[in-house]
């Protein structure tokens, strides 16, 4: 077959410029430890380790999540067992109170220490997980409980509305809801009468909502700001773990109601109400088997937190076992395949000088 100069030439500039680049992947591969740069070379393994990247992503995202909510657990943990110490301690105080030995005094200076209490549970009951506050349910931008005055708790009144309750009996009072004034009903007269704008910090239960109610900012409130609304955080895949627990089910629980049994104790005791400082104890009692069972919810959450990340770990691991084992550069063949490729773009070199150097002169 003739073979002209051109073709020739062709040739060998193709075979040098094929060596040449075969030479720059290999080293491409020893210098990044890859085995797989392009698409081109291995669709299949890299469409796999695609995949597998996703999921190594997926599982950063997912341990994010559990050491955010691990975190807001266990602060809610703590706040729960110092607030069950400190219900513990009033306990103690309500117990004191209650004895034959007990006076008005010794019984006054208790409700200062109750007083104190209460402010410290409202403190773990308002207090914040980073930014947010952790027991207003969903609404963690603005403080979840009020305080309330025990010294401004007035009579309860039997209701809120606009207009007053039928078949009313002497000294029965309600909440005008159209000016927020409580009235009250003389029978005497057989009329109510306006007990006029109540007082920034009065306090008073509706009976027919059971609800303990303040009056601040001009408008009277509920004790409890947030809502029973609950959040959760995704920790895999269809595996979602509840990170929160509103306060109205640990603090003003009606089947233990924390808030509400400290103030009544601290009324009781500055009121020198024996008998009432004894019926607090049942409440107290019930208000801490209320945390126990909401230490415990805690405590499984914590748990389950725990046992997904350590699947997740070692999900990650094995994961990233497989990715290596398809892009990964097995390094010994690789210098080997390296050595071979010098010799063989070193023998295309030679040859090629060999040929491009023949001329007539040769053959004379």
């Amino acid at each position: 077959m003739k073979v002209s100069n051109r073709f020739l030439y062709y040739q060998l500039v193709k075979d040098l410029n094929q060596n040449t680049e075969n030479l720059f992947r290999l080293n491409s591969q020893i210098s990044s430890g890859k085995r797989i740069d392009t698409p081109s070379e291995d669709p299949i393994g890299l469409s796999s380790v695609l995949i597998y990247r996703t999921e190594l992503n997926a599982f950063t995202q997912y341990k994010k999540s559990i050491d955010y909510a691990d975190g807001w657990l266990n602060r809610m943990d703590s706040i729960l067992q110092d607030t069950d110490d400190l219900l513990a301690r009033a306990s103690e105080l309500a117990v004191q109170a209650a004895s034959a030995t007990a006076t008005a005094q010794t019984r006054s200076g208790a409700a200062e220490e109750v007083e104190e209490i209460r402010s410290m549970i409202l403190a773990n009951a308002n207090a914040k997980f980073g930014n947010k506050y952790i027991f207003g349910g969903t609404m963690t931008q603005n403080p979840p409980f009020l305080w309330v005055d025990a010294r401004r708790w007035g009579e309860d009144v039997s209701t809120m509305s606009a207009t007053p309750p039928a078949g009313p009996a002497d000294g029965d009072r309600y909440i005008d809801t159209d000016d927020d004034h409580v009235w009250l009903y003389d029978a005497t007269s057989s009329s109510w009468v306006d007990q006029g704008t109540p007082a920034e910090g009065d306090a008073v239960m509706v009976d027919d909502r059971n609800m303990l109610l303040v009056f601040t900012d001009g408008q009277w409130e509920s004790l409890y700001q947030g809502n029973d609304a609950t959040f959760s955080v995704q920790i895999g895949k269809g595996n979602t773990a509840q990170t929160n627990i509103p306060g109205s089910q640990i603090f003003t629980n009606q089947q233990g109601d924390v808030f509400m049994s400290l103030l009544r104790l601290e009324h009781a005791l500055r009121t020198n109400d024996v008998e009432g400082i004894r019926s607090e104890l049942t409440s107290i009692e019930s208000a801490s088997k209320i945390l126990s069972d909401n230490l415990a919810k805690i405590g499984a959450t914590v748990n389950k937190l725990d046992h997904t990340k350590s699947v997740i770990e070692r999900s990650d691991v094995d994961t990233r076992e497989m990715v290596s084992n398809i892009e990964d550069l097995d390094y010994a063949d690789a210098i080997t395949r390296l050595k071979n490729q010098e010799t063989i773009y070193e023998a295309t070199l030679k040859s090629a000088s060999m040929i491009t150097s023949l001329s007539l002169v040769d053959f004379i």
